[in-house]
């Protein structure tokens, strides 16, 4: 008796062993970027002013508040770019207009910046956006219109 016992506690013992030494373990690795979320502010409205509608056309709109093109009209509202803030790590961020609003009939609107490539110094930068509006006379309608845009930025 006393060798089936022993025999069966060498048998338990060698089992025990043996699927212990098929266990591993590995380390696995997490990686992350720690950053600044990106904010976008806008500080002021795109305004184009008083644009013509009797004739074909178009009116730009410069990144410095100012507006050419052959359906301009002087006086009216005062031009103004858009103009937004950007938060965001220090480096430069990729700027992109998109989602230009087509909801004017007889209008085309398309938004524009001066580079894609945006600069950001102490945590901000500034964005001035300017863009076109073209007129088609035959299907614009007089009255005071807005359009939206999206700005986007990435890292």
């Amino acid at each position: 008796m006393k060798n089936k016992i022993a025999l069966s506690t060498l048998v338990a013992s060698t089992l025990l062993l043996s699927s212990q030494a098929g266990a591993v373990q590995q380390s696995g690795t997490a990686n992350f970027n720690l950053v600044y979320p990106i904010t976008v502010t806008e500080n002021t409205a795109m305004e184009f002013g008083d644009i013509d509608i009797t004739s074909d056309g178009s009116c730009v709109l410069d990144y410095a508040d100012g507006t050419s093109g052959t359906n301009c009209v002087a006086g009216g509202a005062t031009a103004a770019s858009g103009d937004f803030t950007i938060t965001a790590a220090d480096g430069n961020v990729t700027v992109s207009l998109s989602a230009a609003d087509t909801s004017v009939a007889g209008v085309t609107f398309t938004p524009s910046v001066a580079s894609p490539t945006v600069g950001i110094t102490a945590n901000t930068a500034n964005l001035k956006v300017g863009g076109t509006v073209a007129v088609v006379a035959a299907s614009a309608t007089a009255g005071a219109h807005a359009l939206t845009y999206t700005v986007d930025v990435i890292y």
